[in-house]
């Protein structure tokens, strides 16, 4: 990286607002820990980890477009403090209950719902407010700061998390205590942020006609439905692996709540990696090569978690699932961002972030499969439909170039 790289840092309200959302993605990758966690210690079964992950994604699908709406409409400040204080409640509301020994799968249901909508809303205002900060030459560099940030939570929070269940004074508990902490300091610093108003004539069109003319545009301009299914179908179908690594890790290799979190942790290594290593590698084809080789490699690394004959062999896979699957994300965005204008760049983001809510709605059923028919059997299924998806994706855009090919070489 060059010393560009920082650049918007000097920018005093976005450093303030960046370092909040570096503290509210260390609490939210932790706490993924300690939920998978604590739903696999309260009921023991796939089914519960899916349903835990449903109420998430069911509750985003609302939350999200909602959210979307509302960073246009209000100031963006409020809206950042309302979505920290739904994230705060949901966090300290299961410290409560498993501190005092009074925690009951319900509770953690309903405080996932709570946490997604206040994400929900949390990211749209966020990133539209950086949008406003840093202004249009630095904008890029923003949005870049912000992935790197997550990036380096999915690794620090694991970790996080894997210290606390370690230690068994601490153990899950702890963590959603120190989240709690974590996000309570982050809501100190939006307080400190400018109220970031909306524009004068944002009230005046119809949220509801700029959802669908949203839609429309994503599903009708080539490459964009194309790249919006290939990512929402290989999310559907393949990222609920996530939601059953407590049950690879206890089920499949005996290795407890320690070796969740070693999973978790080693998936998100691989991750970082891979977007360090893919940076400035976003351009014409090779971004699409990238795609095409990570899509493949994320459904051949989730059959590949299922067939693991050891937990060892199960950790290199798991590098190289994360890689895959952060490439596959990131260079799906940026394709995405690239093939459309930039007054719909955020219904864009808001169509890509809704796919992360459908597969938390297809982990139930998923995850009903894996109790009926077994957990290595649902993995390698599940890997072989994104890997299908891949190809599918690559043929038809093949089919595409060379349809227009041929129109281009065709006579008047």
């Amino acid at each position: 990286m060059n010393g560009s790289t920082f650049e918007s840092l000097a920018i005093a309200a976005f450093r303030r607002l960046w370092i909040a959302g570096h503290l509210y993605f260390l609490a939210i990758f932790a706490q993924m820990i300690a939920r998978g966690a604590l739903a696999k210690d309260l009921e023991g079964s796939n089914a519960a980890l899916g349903a835990v992950t449903l109420a998430f994604g069911l509750t985003g699908l609302i939350a999200t477009p909602l959210g979307g709406v509302a960073a246009d409409r209000f100031a963006k400040r409020s809206m950042l403090l309302v979505s920290t204080g739904l994230l705060l409640i949901s966090s300290l509301w299961i410290a409560l209950a498993v501190q005092l020994e009074f925690i009951s799968f319900w509770m953690l249901v309903i405080a996932s719902a709570i946490q997604s909508a206040g994400f929900s809303c949390l990211s749209p205002a966020r990133m539209a407010f950086t949008a406003e900060l840093v202004g249009p030459d630095r904008l890029a560099n923003g949005v870049v700061l912000t992935q790197i940030s997550m990036n380096v939570n999915r690794v620090a929070g694991p970790v996080l998390a894997g210290v606390f269940l370690s230690v068994p004074v601490l153990g899950i508990g702890g963590i959603y205590w120190a989240s709690s902490a974590i996000i309570a300091v982050g809501g100190l610093l939006f307080l400190k942020l400018p109220p970031g108003l909306p524009r004068s004539n944002a009230t005046h069109s119809s949220a509801t006609r700029d959802l669908l003319d949203g839609v429309r545009y994503g599903y009708t301009q080539w490459p964009l439905p194309l790249l919006l299914a290939t990512s929402t179908l290989a999310l559907v179908f393949g990222f609920p692996y996530v939601v059953f690594l407590p049950s690879v890790s206890e089920d499949l290799f005996g290795a407890g709540d320690t070796g969740f979190a070693w999973l978790s942790t080693i998936g998100a290594v691989g991750g970082l990696g891979a977007s360090l290593f893919i940076a400035g590698r976003s351009e014409g084809s090779v971004a699409w090569k990238i795609q095409n080789l990570s899509v493949i490699g994320f459904g051949l690394g989730v059959a590949a978690t299922g067939l693991a004959p050891t937990f060892a062999t199960a950790m290199v896979v798991m590098l190289l699932l994360g890689a895959a699957t952060a490439a596959f994300q990131s260079m799906n965005a940026t394709l995405i961002l690239g093939g459309s204008e930039a007054a719909y760049h955020g219904r864009m983001q808001s169509l890509l972030q809704l796919g992360f809510n459908l597969f938390g709605i297809a982990a139930l059923p998923i995850g009903i499969c894996a109790d009926k028919f077994g957990l290595r059997e649902t993995l390698v299924a599940m890997g072989v439909v994104v890997t299908l998806v891949g190809a599918a994706s690559i043929i038809v855009r093949n089919a595409n170039i060379n349809l227009d090919g041929v129109q281009r070489q065709s006579p008047e």
